[in-house]
């Protein structure tokens, strides 16, 4: 009995160590629902599920999202974020049913947010998503940047935790 005391005691002091690197980003873990409004995007209003969750060990976070919107448009992606050696700097790579692969670059401006940006250095469109926490409710917003240009909105929608 006193080694599964030990051991549980050991486990339980340990697991703050296992989440640390992700603590920046522990406000998006769970299942969310989303809605955007009708000039919110450029299929028409939509909803859809998504979750941020913790797996391979905690090593990962892997993000998958499935929309559909008022035009018949069907999204669905899938977003694994982890740590890139050495400095364990927050990466992200994204892949969706329309064939787009992007690489994302990670930062947290403010605790509640989070921007994936991708790599200027790639040919063709840049992208960036943007996560925020306000009041209970997650603001998720989506720009495109053509080559040589800012960015520019393409949708925005807003999540409630399930």
């Amino acid at each position: 009995m006193r080694f599964r005391s030990v051991l549980m005691a050991a486990l339980i002091a340990a697991a703050p160590a296992f989440a640390q690197p992700w603590k920046n980003l522990d406000f998006l873990l769970g299942k969310w629902t989303g809605v955007a409004g009708e000039k919110d995007t450029p299929l028409g209003a939509g909803q859809g599920d998504f979750s941020f969750e913790l797996q391979l060990n905690q090593k990962v976070i892997v993000r998958r999202n499935v929309s559909e919107y008022t035009s018949g448009a069907r999204h669905d992606d899938l977003m694994v974020i982890y740590l890139d050696a050495p400095n364990d700097t927050p990466r992200a790579i994204y892949f969706d049913s329309e064939g787009h692969v992007i690489r994302y670059n990670v930062t947290t401006p403010a605790p509640g947010s989070v921007v994936f940006e991708s790599d200027s250095s790639q040919p063709g469109p840049r992208y960036r998503l943007s996560y925020t926490m306000e009041q209970g409710t997650m603001a998720g917003k989506f720009e495109v940047a053509p080559s040589g240009s800012e960015y520019r909105p393409y949708m925005a929608w807003k999540s409630r935790k399930k």
